[in-house]
């Protein structure tokens, strides 16, 4: 377990930040001091030499910058590792042509839980915004972190589940039965699949249509779900429990939405549903409320303060909600 003292020193904080792919970070000078040769060292080995990140890198862009910002940091007190200045050189000649890139989400503070997404900076790609990870998946999974319990032995549909890092996540760290991640974009069902196999290298594919990997008991998979042709829906797939984050975006959606709720509802009253919301615009969140209750479907709001396992921003305008069948 990770003390406090190793929380706060300035090297492990380095090290979460490259992987979390945040370049704000600050050094003051008595922590630059603690951050010798053998130190940049011991952060070069937990980086960017690691076996994770030559197998899949973060984007070179990210990685310009945030070696950049370190020299400089360092250049006025330290002797510069020459591996940095190789590895900045290094960022400078590489692109990520295609916009895709690899990030590293650290769960808790230990780099031995980590979920590696494949994944686009770009908030729009190929007509669909489901192809980086949104706040709300990273607060949706800290929150299934915090409930462990809830998600024992279920079978769990997420719907919307973009690039995967919500359902990954939870499949990855709960002991789930099975987890199925959903979406209606081919290419963002293709990353989905490749995520999967990312992060559960030891899963074997069973199944093609849903692509469904399975290892002993456990099986998590992807497949097409239309939220306008769920009747579709294989019954031998019907979940115990749904999940979504910021699935709740577009009024032309809330209906077809809540549908699918109502579907699965109706299928298994046991059901229990738990949607993320970052809230942007109240009257399209309002609407959702509004169109649930008109389905006859119950909700109760849940309470997130502070981040736990997962960093997520928490002055955000944010909303979990816990839906059932109004019986």
């Amino acid at each position: 377990m990770t003390t406090e003292t190793e929380k706060c020193d300035p090297l492990n904080q380095l090290i979460h930040h490259f992987y979390s792919g945040n370049h704000s970070f600050s050094l003051n000078p008595e922590d630059i001091k603690k951050i010798d040769w053998n130190r940049q060292q011991a952060f070069l080995e937990a980086t960017v030499n690691s076996t994770l990140l030559k197998k899949y890198p973060v984007s070179s862009n990210f990685s310009k910058i945030f070696l950049k910002k370190l020299i400089e940091y360092l250049e006025s007190h330290q002797e510069v590792h020459d591996d940095l200045y190789a590895q900045l050189c290094l960022a400078m000649k590489v692109s990520n042509h295609n916009n895709f890139c690899y990030k590293h989400y650290v769960v808790g503070q230990s780099l031995d839980k980590i979920i590696t997404i494949k994944e686009t900076r770009n908030m729009v790609v190929n007509g669909t915004t489901g192809l980086k990870t949104w706040e709300a998946a990273l607060m949706l999974s800290d929150w299934a972190l915090c409930n462990k319990d809830l998600f024992l032995n279920k079978n769990v549909l997420e719907l919307g589940s973009g690039v995967g890092f919500a359902g990954i996540t939870i499949a990855k760290m709960c002991d789930i039965k099975s987890l199925v991640l959903s979406d209606c974009h081919d290419e963002v069902l293709k990353t989905i699949t490749e995520n999967i196999q990312i992060n559960f290298p030891s899963y074997e594919q069973k199944v093609s249509q849903p692509t469904l990997f399975t290892n002993g008991p456990k099986t998590i998979g992807a497949t097409m779900l239309d939220w306008n042709k769920v009747d579709h829906f294989n019954e031998h797939m019907v979940p115990d429990l749904v999940i979504g984050a910021d699935i709740v975006y577009d009024p032309s959606i809330l209906k077809p939405l809540c549908n699918v709720l109502q579907t699965f509802c109706i299928k298994n009253r046991d059901i229990d549903i738990y949607i993320a919301s970052v809230i942007r615009n109240e009257e399209t969140f309002n609407g959702f409320l509004e169109t649930l209750s008109s389905m006859n479907l119950k909700y109760e709001k849940i309470e997130m303060i502070k981040s736990v396992f997962i960093d997520w921003d928490e002055k955000i305008q944010k909303c979990v909600l816990k839906i059932k069948l109004n019986n």
